[in-house]
C-alpha cells in the first residue's frame, strides 16, 4: 500500500460499521497495511517471517464478523463504481487486500513470459489459481469479483465443482462467449462437460487428467480433481484437488506430482495424503483466510488454524510445504 492508498483508507475510516471504536478502525487499517507490505516483500516459503502478518490479516478478516459484505462485494463484480469500491474497502479492509492481490496477479501475469516447461502459477483466492505456460494459459477454480478480466487472457478454464467460491457465472460466460472452453461436471458445454471416473483433455503441450472425488460424506463424487502435466517425457505436474475431503480420493497418474494443492479445512488430512496417496514434492494447503464462511451455519474456525498445524507437522514427516497468501506467485 502506498501513502496515498493508506490515507484514502484512513479518510474513510469514519464510515466503518458500528461496534468498532475510532482507534479500532485505525488499528485494522494499520494491521492490513503492515501485513500486505510484508507479504509483498516475501514469498510463500517465508512462513516464519510472515507469522505476525498472518495473524494481523486474520484479525482484519475476523473483524468482518459475517460473510455478507464479501458476498455483496463479490456478486457486484465490475459494476461497482470507484467510489463504491473505496467505501467498501474503508468499511472492510480485508476486501481492499482481496482486490489488491487480484490486481497484483493480473499485472504480473500480463508481464510474465514463460520459456520452459515449468509453468508460472499465481494464487488468487480460496482454491483459485491462474497458470501460464510457454504455449497456453488457464485457470482453476477462479472465483473473484474481477475475475472476468482474465477471460481475454486465458485459453481455457477448469472448475472443480459448482459452489460459488470456486466459479463465477460472469467469468464463465465471458470465457464461453469468446470460444474458450470450460471443463466442469455441471456446465453442459458439449465435449467439456464430464461426469465420470476419469478422462484426459489435451491443450497444446498440456495434458489435463480428470478424476472424481468426494466433497464430504454427503456430496459423493461432487469434485473434479485436476492433474495437469506440462511438457514432454519428464513433465512438470500439479495436482489440484478442489474441496476433496479424503486422502483416499486422491488418485494421481503421476506418482510424485511436483505440487499438490488441497483444501486445508474440509477434512482432508495432509499428513495421511503425503504418506499414502499424494507424496508430492511440495504440499500446499489452500482455502484459508476465508471470507465467505464468516459466521452462520458453515463457519469453519479451522480455515485459520489448520494450515498452522500442517506447517509444523508436514516437515516432521519429511514433506516440503509452504503457505501461499492471496497474490503470491507459487512458481
Amino acid at each position: 500500500m502506498n501513502r496515498r492508498e493508506f490515507l484514502a483508507l484512513a479518510t474513510c475510516a469514519a464510515t466503518f460499521t458500528k461496534g468498532y471504536t475510532a482507534n479500532a478502525d485505525k488499528s485494522l487499517i494499520a494491521d492490513i497495511k503492515e501485513a500486505v507490505e510484508l507479504f509483498e516483500s516475501t514469498t510463500m516459503f517465508d512462513y516464519e517471517k510472515r507469522l505476525g502478518a498472518l495473524e494481523k490479516a486474520q484479525r482484519v478478516i475476523y473483524a468482518m464478523k459475517t460473510g455478507v459484505p464479501f458476498l455483496k462485494h463479490q456478486s457486484a463484480g465490475l459494476s461497482l463504481s470507484e467510489e463504491d469500491v473505496a467505501k467498501t474497502h474503508a468499511l472492510h479492509p480485508a476486501l481492499w487486500w482481496y482486490d489488491r492481490a487480484f490486481e497484483k496477479v493480473l499485472k504480473e501475469f500480463q508481464e510474465t513470459k514463460v520459456t520452459t516447461n515449468k509453468p508460472a502459477i499465481w494464487y488468487i483466492y480460496n482454491m483459485g489459481i491462474v497458470v501460464k505456460t510457454s504455449t497456453v494459459s488457464f485457470s482453476i477454480d477462479l472465483s473473484h469479483r474481477q475475475g472476468v478480466k482474465f477471460a481475454p487472457l486465458l485459453d481455457f478454464a477448469l472448475t472443480t465443482h459448482s459452489h460459488g467460491d470456486h466459479w463465477s457465472r460472469e467469468f464463465t460466460n465471458a470465457m464461453l462467449k469468446n470460444g474458450k472452453h470450460v471443463i466442469s461436471n455441471f456446465l453442459l458445454e458439449p465435449g467439456y462437460y464430464f461426469k465420470g471416473d476419469r478422462k484426459t483433455y489435451t491443450f497444446g503441450d498440456v495434458k489435463v487428467h480428470v478424476s472424481e472425488a468426494d466433497h464430504n460424506k454427503r456430496l459423493l463424487k461432487a469434485i473434479m480433481c485436476f492433474e495437469v502435466e506440462f511438457g514432454g517425457e519428464k513433465p512438470f505436474v500439479i495436482f489440484h484437488s478442489g474441496d476433496t475431503h479424503r486422502a483416499s480420493c486422491l488418485r494421481p497418474i503421476n506418482p510424485n506430482p511436483d505440487i499438490f494443492m488441497g483444501h486445508c479445512a474440509i477434512g482432508l488430512n495432509f499428513n495421511v495424503a503425503y504418506t499414502t496417496s499424494m507424496p508430492a514434492k511440495l504440499m500446499l494447503p489452500l482455502h484459508h483466510q476465508e471470507l465467505g464462511h464468516l459466521g452462520g451455519k458453515y463457519r469453519c474456525v479451522g480455515f485459520h488454524e489448520e494450515p498452522k498445524k500442517y506447517m509444523k507437522s508436514l516437515p516432521e514427516i519429511g514433506a516440503n510445504t509452504a503457505l501461499p497468501v492471496w497474490g503470491d506467485r507459487i512458481c
